[in-house]
């Protein structure tokens, strides 16, 4: 997950370590695949029509951890009467393992038999079915040690060790964890009013009504694109431009996962590669300057877009060099760069002497955050607008936080 977005937060109610791990790599996702996604979609829209079981869904993984160790302690063999006479204790423990062993498998064979996943998600349903048939085949319904003896004891100690020879268990364990995971972000999906994205192949691009995750009262913005691959922000210095573009990058970084967007409706193009240049950092290390690791990441896209799609972002581009040198290139880059039609690429800049430059640029789309002085203070309505921006405030701001004073 491009760590500028950080909207893991949102998703994150899984109940284990393991399924933390499996919600981390989850996200962790630059090329995306068209038939995955909808795979996910599938399997979080079931979930969805399933809040009673997603709401109720609850393990301790203490107990998950003492299950654990009781498969790899497993041995029939010392549970035996001697033991039982001379090892109480030991014994004792290997009861206590077995009854929690017992009572998770029976309640998340309920959890799965309660799903209503007919019709909706054949492939995960077939997973589904394989895993209530596997606690099945472990022969523990209405079973409970407390009142079996040691033979039916040591049988359930022999499945134990049978499962985890065939590695039984270690398949049960990923599918469990990973449901776990979509578990959670199935919350996530209820809990912030989420809906799901479609997918078009005519380069179409509409995002209605979307909204900042991560701002309580986010103002609302819509964007449609019809003939653009290529949107510039433009506007004054906290006018919002970044985080409007990160929250249309959020809803296409979403989408492309398979989850469900902050916005009212959202049909867009499908990108195999997204990339987000939202902060640049020089590398000591390798000798790199914030300018050199700009045109680093540059080239990373470039190579990219010969053979796939991709989704581009760049915060203030190419700020690490003089205006002069940055006008030039930053023209280049844009009149190139708008020639792959299949790509969208949002940029944001300060640089007004371009303006001209690219007004013959017909899939070019300008576009400004509003911003104006009312009452000789400035205002932010963080409003979408078409156009360029005309309102410069450097000079203002100077004499507004008392600098001139200070000199």
């Amino acid at each position: 997950m491009p760590e500028q977005l950080d909207i893991i937060q949102y998703f994150d109610f899984v109940q284990t370590r393991a399924s933390k791990k499996k919600l981390i790599d989850f996200f962790n996702k630059a090329e995306f695949n068209i038939e995955e996604v909808f795979y996910t979609q599938e399997i979080l829209k079931m979930l969805q029509k399933n809040p009673d079981v997603v709401n109720s869904f609850k393990v301790a993984e203490g107990n998950l951890l003492r299950i654990n160790t009781l498969l790899n302690e497993a041995d029939a063999a010392k549970y035996n009467y001697l033991n039982k006479f001379f090892y109480k204790e030991y014994i004792d423990e290997i009861n206590f393992s077995i009854d929690i062993y017992i009572n998770f498998f029976n309640y998340f064979n309920s959890v799965l038999r309660n799903l209503n996943f007919l019709d909706m998600c054949p492939d995960y349903a077939e997973i589904i079915r394989e895993n209530m048939e596997f606690i099945s085949s472990l022969n523990i319904d209405n079973f409970h040690n407390k009142s079996s003896g040691i033979k039916k004891i040591k049988k359930i100690l022999g499945d134990i060790e049978r499962n985890v020879k065939n590695e039984g268990y270690k398949k049960f364990w990923n599918f469990f964890y990973v449901f776990d995971m979509y578990i959670s972000i199935s919350k996530g999906i209820a809990l912030n009013e989420l809906i799901f994205p479609s997918f078009n192949s005519d380069n179409h691009f509409f995002i209605d009504e979307f909204k900042n995750l991560k701002l309580k009262s986010s103002v609302i913005n819509s964007l449609k694109l019809t003939n653009s691959n290529m949107v510039i922000f433009t506007g004054a210095n906290m006018s919002g431009k970044s985080t409007t573009m990160k929250s249309i990058s959020t809803i296409i970084y979403l989408a492309h996962l398979g989850l469900a967007v902050p916005a009212n409706y959202c049909n867009i193009p499908f990108y195999d590669r997204i990339f987000l240049f939202f902060t640049v950092s020089d590398n000591i290390e390798a000798g790199y300057s914030y300018f050199t690791q700009e045109l680093l990441n540059l080239k990373s896209v470039l190579i990219d877009l010969k053979e796939k799609t991709s989704f581009v972002v760049f915060d203030e581009i190419f700020k690490g060099t003089n205006i002069n040198d940055s006008s030039k290139i930053t023209v280049k880059i844009i009149k190139s760069l708008s020639k792959y039609n299949t790509s969208l690429f949002i940029l944001s800049t300060h640089l007004n002497v371009i303006e001209q430059q690219i007004t013959d640029c017909e899939k070019v789309k300008v576009l400004n955050l509003e911003s104006f002085f009312k009452d000789n203070e400035l205002t932010f309505t963080y409003k979408i607008k078409n156009g360029w921006s005309k309102l410069e405030i450097g000079e203002i701001l100077f004499e507004k936080y008392g600098l001139n004073n200070l000199l």
